[in-house]
């Protein structure tokens, strides 16, 4: 059966990109397990200009042939997704069309009312892809087949959840081979970056984010397979900087430390988030020895009460002095740290806001890059459960020239959809609080912005 995987077109005019992580797990599990007709469409790759995206799209996925067509679906791609099933359904109606990712995992239903997409992966997807092609391929029933939503009969049926995988290790490598060459994506690079996944999920349960409801709890990857993997990138590529794209790299002290003793053997760069409370000075020498020179941590608010309401779950003793001796000390070890805050959180006193743009000003001062974000009301998070009545609807974009998820590029490249499905998008609305309205929110972002330009990165 022919298997075409489609990693969604987002990045436009971007001179340099990464290989797709998520479609190539999913490849290379399908090859391991006798699906040889597999390929994957990269079309954030082939997609540079935000001009005839569905034409050209349509156009690139015909070209494989697929009896199975397989599409990624975060947020970021959800206007292309609505938009494209509905367009090579119309023109193959005998297709297959399997939707996966973070977003369709937690509206499944909805996403088959705005979309004639046939089935929904849930969750992680190794392992239920494999079981569904099989299924597909025999023509054996669906309702067999764990972690999926499809349509029978005019209903949507949703089967039981999937275990999570138990041993990461049995994952296959990523199928890089069935990408374009690394020159294609880094034109501009001598060497080249590379992420990599060395756990799943967050043992945290910050109402803002859908990692937890995700993955439920951290797996781990064996420290010695990830180094294999390393190695097996480096003598295939000329490697120059790994990018770890864990949640949360260091959740397990004893873990991390194993893994950093055996990353110095390759002595590649890499960067990697971390909590701030979840490393300490030996942890730190031992990263940096490594290799590490870079480290993200979301410290979201110099409020107590508001870590406290986002379940963000920091012991006592991290406080602000705390958060300015840690970032002191990794400047001082030659990490370069990068430090993230939201606003707009509900609930949120005048005061709350003036606090966190002092701090992040001082930790800018202190050598920190910084970020400031307004919390983003994704429709999966317990934040929009306990705090849907604080919602608002308001064009972050248009009123504060400040996005999550669609940038201006994409705004204008997906105009007619932006507008036919704006309820949906995230950028469109904000958590308001029981202190202050929209305007005066707006004026205290702005305020702040000036008052710390060159001091903060907003984005």
């Amino acid at each position: 059966m022919n298997v075409t995987l489609i990693n969604p077109p987002w990045q436009f005019y971007t001179p340099s990109k990464l290989f797709p992580l998520g479609v190539s797990y999913l490849a290379s599990n399908l090859i391991q397990n006798g699906f040889d007709d597999v390929r994957i469409v990269d079309l954030n790759l082939e997609l540079i200009e935000p001009t005839g995206i569905f034409k050209r799209s349509v156009e690139l996925v015909e070209k494989t042939e697929p009896q199975v067509l397989g599409i990624t679906c975060w947020t970021v791609h959800l206007l292309f997704c609505l938009e494209f099933v509905r367009l090579y359904k119309k023109r193959h109606p005998d297709v297959k069309i399997v939707l996966g990712g973070v977003h369709v995992s937690f509206q499944p239903e909805e996403m088959m009312k705005l979309c004639p997409a046939d089935i929904v992966v849930r969750g992680e997807g190794e392992e239920t892809l494999v079981e569904l092609i099989g299924a597909l391929d025999n023509n054996r029933s669906l309702d067999d087949v764990q972690g999926i939503s499809y349509r029978k009969d005019g209903i949507v049926h949703h089967t039981p959840d999937r275990p999570m995988i138990r041993d990461l290790d049995d994952i296959p490598f990523p199928a890089y081979h069935l990408l374009g060459p690394i020159q294609r994506y880094q034109p501009l690079n001598r060497r080249y970056v590379f992420s990599i996944v060395a756990s799943r999920g967050c043992p945290y349960k910050c109402i803002f984010c859908s990692a937890n409801k995700l993955w439920r709890y951290q797996r781990r990857r064996s420290p010695g397979n990830i180094l294999e993997e390393i190695k097996w990138i480096t003598n295939t590529f000329d490697v120059g900087f790994i990018r770890f794209e864990d949640d949360d790299l260091t959740a397990n002290r004893e873990w991390a430390l194993e893994l950093f003793g055996l990353l110095k053997e390759e002595a590649i760069p890499f960067d990697c988030l971390t909590r701030i409370d979840r490393v300490d000075h030996e942890l730190l020498k031992a990263m940096c020895d490594a290799g590490c020179q870079g480290i993200y941590h979301g410290i979201e608010s110099a409020s107590p009460r508001l870590l406290k309401l986002l379940r963000k779950g920091f012991p006592p003793w991290v406080d602000n002095q705390y958060i300015k001796d840690l970032i002191t000390q990794e400047v001082g070890l030659g990490l370069v740290p990068t430090v993230s805050a939201m606003i707009g959180i509900p609930t949120e006193t005048k005061e709350e806001v003036d606090s966190t743009f002092d701090l992040m000003s001082e930790l800018r001062r202190l050598g920190a890059k910084t970020q400031l974000w307004i919390m983003t009301p994704y429709p999966d998070t317990d934040a929009v459960l306990l705090y849907k009545d604080f919602l608002e609807r308001r064009d972050r974009w248009r009123e504060l020239r400040q996005f999550d998820i669609f940038s201006s590029v994409q705004r204008d490249a997906y105009a007619p959809l932006m507008k036919k499905y704006g309820a949906l998008i995230p950028d469109n609305w904000i958590f308001r609080n029981d202190t202050q309205g929209f305007e005066e929110m707006k004026a205290l972002y702005l305020k702040g912005a000036s008052r710390i330009l060159g001091e903060v990165e907003f984005v």
